[in-house]
């Protein structure tokens, strides 16, 4: 063992230590937050404008199971996700629910980020005329497994019927973006050629989707199934000015290939767009969620546009609208995100929060929460207790010793299984001693 080198980092470990102490704090500071998370996670910068296009309204709201939410439910999402950042909202207009949410969001000045999802028929457009839409997203497939869906056509047929609408759109003032379902199982000969028909149709932008979450985030993995070498190949096979990916989770992906797709995507566009849902809601296993991309761009790239403190207020807000259960452990906006029950745990942020949090929950609108179970040991009441109190308490004091003792005592014999609840440990805290109200 080199002894000298080991003192070298020695200093080079304390004075890393102070700094990071130096920035952080009790209570959240985002410009101290912000320090820190440059000294502790410098971003890799990237050379393009993230677009997050939410697509909760139209895909999130596709999910099995779930309730339909009222138009004014519907319309208040959508304001939430306008004022986190989103730039781009992708929803339905067939039915009259739909259309009367999209009054609503008309009404809240929500029209010019609005876009309507369309089949490739002329009819579709002719609707989102009718209410007012200036963007369009025209949906086909383009995989061979799909078109077994229509088995009578030619593909000739099935490009050109999507040309048609795409020019038809276009020339009725719309923007346009074509999605390309089951692009991650396409010929790419076939998707090339899909593509260029529909830029010179005047699409403006080529959504990869990725509809049964094979993609793969790899960037020497080969074509159809690698979304970088795909956008690669869209750049420079191609005359779509711009692309988005819309990754479904099927196997647990969809996240890691929207990343993988914005980052290959770097230095090629100057824009990409990222289709994505709030809480990953969506057919079967559902999408990428908006929260974890956002903070995905925020932490590894810091970018930092969106408005991230809303994420636990909307989380909250749509698992009642839609009757969705938020799994507890639910990364950023769950119950359990930053909760916290083993005694080394809860020593490691009582000692310095970044041990066991990656960012203040603050930042994401949640808060730190101590569970008290059978894991908990000294810090974890202390901590809870201050929690309740509002103030600091004496690590000495008695009263805290014979706290822990009573809390242990009733985990000792395996017969509960379950946390001490608050009402509960308030009570326990009052029998040694404590006021607490």
């Amino acid at each position: 063992m080199d002894n000298t080198n080991l003192m070298e980092l020695e200093e080079k470990r304390k004075k890393f230590v102070e700094k990071i102490r130096s920035l952080s704090s009790a209570d959240f500071d985002l410009e101290q937050w912000e320090g820190l998370r440059k000294t502790v996670y410098p971003p890799s910068p990237l050379d393009i404008d993230v677009i997050i296009d939410d697509t909760t309204l139209r895909e999130g709201l596709q999910m099995a199971g779930t309730v339909t939410p009222l138009p004014q439910d519907v319309a208040r999402i959508a304001g939430m996700l306008r004022d986190i950042g989103v730039e781009r909202l992708e929803v339905l207009t067939y039915t009259r629910s739909d259309q009367e949410a999209i009054k609503l969001m008309h009404e809240d000045g929500l029209g010019n980020m609005l876009a309507a999802w369309c089949r490739a028929t002329r009819e579709d457009v002719d609707m989102a005329l009718k209410l007012d839409f200036k963007q369009v997203g025209i949906s086909h497939p383009v995989s061979y497994i799909h078109f077994e869906k229509w088995p009578e056509r030619t593909l000739s047929q099935l490009v050109d019927r999507t040309v048609d609408t795409v020019a038809y759109a276009v020339d009725h003032g719309l923007k346009v973006f074509v999605h390309g379902e089951d692009s991650t199982r396409a010929d790419w000969d076939f998707e090339r050629n899909f593509i260029n028909a529909v830029a010179e149709a005047g699409a403006s932008v080529y959504r990869i989707c990725d509809t049964i979450g094979y993609g793969r985030s790899d960037p020497s993995a080969p074509l159809p199934f690698g979304i970088p070498a795909k956008i690669r190949h869209i750049k420079e096979e191609t005359k779509i000015p711009y692309v988005e990916i819309h990754a479904h989770d099927d196997l647990g992906n969809a996240v890691e290939n929207t990343m993988a797709a914005i980052r290959a995507a770097s230095g090629l566009f100057d824009k990409v767009y990222a289709s994505t849902t709030f809480l990953g809601i969506g057919d079967r296993a559902g999408n990428a969620e908006t929260e974890k991309v956002m903070m995905n761009c925020y932490m590894h790239h810091g970018i930092s546009k969106w408005n991230l403190s809303l994420f636990r207020e909307l989380a909250l807000f749509m698992a009642a609208a839609l009757r969705y259960h938020l799994p507890v452990n639910k990364a950023i906006v769950g119950d359990a995100a930053f909760a916290h029950e083993s005694g080394v745990h809860i020593q490691g942020v009582m000692a310095l929060p970044l041990t066991y949090e990656p960012f203040p929950p603050e930042l994401v609108g949640q808060r730190r929460t101590i569970v008290i179970g059978k894991r908990s040991g000294k810090h974890g009441v202390k901590l809870k207790l201050e929690e309740i109190m509002g103030k600091q308490i004496g690590e000495d004091d008695p009263r805290l010793a014979k706290l822990v003792e009573m809390i242990k005592d009733k985990f000792v014999d395996g017969s509960r299984r379950y946390p001490i609840k608050e009402t509960e440990f308030k009570e326990y805290a009052r029998k040694v001693g404590f006021e607490i109200k």
